[in-house]
């Protein structure tokens, strides 16, 4: 068989199997807990388990760039997508406001292993924290922690970031208390503070030095770098920034 020929049967193949809503395939949502051959199936939930409506399904063709399958999660948060004879991987995602910004929000995987046409279940689940599959990053957001000329507090690694939530959470939980210090010199944390769940906070910091603790300015660096310092700021994790999605950025000064 010529390349052409074979280029035109992957095709004809895609043209007959994507697009379709997955509510009209047979044997549908409504048993997204049992294999069935030639579909993908499973149920998305939020972070206290409860089903989501309207999550983007993206059924991602592992042989072919940009040819996917596409479904969205109904009332009971299930879906049901048709497959054809490929190998896929399964992603959920959706966006979410919260304090005036847009968030995509990716869902977490309980399997992360590609799939065939015999059929797979694949849930995935709403995390604020944690890291995502493959080692890529983390569900929490990150704040970048830089030192303002003036200041003399070069081991920044030693100090003490408290991060309380200024109202609830981006999944509108109450939020804990966060006491944090970025991570040590040659590592891949240091100068960040990692995995922070997406939200409002007022934050204060301490520096815990050989001659004492010694109490920390702070500015936002994201949203106001030529303000002052102060004792305490409030800050969001934007949802976009030039440096990428989910960051935040401090500097400080002890003086």
């Amino acid at each position: 068989m010529t390349s052409t020929v074979l280029r035109l049967l992957i095709v004809v193949l895609l043209a007959t199997s994507c697009g379709k809503d997955p509510k009209e395939e047979p044997g549908g949502a409504t048993d997204p807990g049992t294999v069935t051959k030639g579909y993908v199936k499973g149920k998305v939930t939020d972070t206290k388990g409860q089903p989501v409506k309207g999550v983007k399904i993206i059924i991602d063709n592992t042989l072919i760039y940009n040819s996917n399958l596409l479904g969205v999660t109904d009332a009971n948060g299930n879906y049901s997508i048709r497959l054809t004879n490929f190998t896929w991987q399964a992603y959920a995602e959706k966006e979410v406001s919260y304090n005036g910004q847009t968030y995509k929000i990716n869902y977490h995987p309980d399997n992360n292993e590609g799939f065939s046409q015999e059929g797979a279940i694949r849930n995935f689940q709403w995390k604020l924290t944690g890291q995502r599959p493959g080692q890529t990053g983390f569900y929490g957001g990150t704040i970048m922690i830089d030192k303002h000329i003036l200041s003399e507090v070069y081991d920044s690694e030693n100090i003490e970031f408290t991060l309380t939530p200024a109202g609830n959470l981006i999944d509108n939980s109450a939020g804990e208390v966060i006491r944090k210090k970025h991570g040590q010199p040659t590592t891949d944390t240091y100068g960040k503070l990692v995995d922070i769940p997406i939200g409002r906070y007022t934050v204060t910091a301490t520096y815990h030095g050989t001659a004492g603790n010694v109490a920390i300015k702070l500015r936002d660096k994201g949203h106001n770098p030529n303000g002052p310092f102060t004792a305490s700021i409030t800050l969001d994790i934007d949802a976009n920034t030039n440096y990428g999605n989910n960051m935040a950025f401090i500097d400080y000064t002890e003086k």
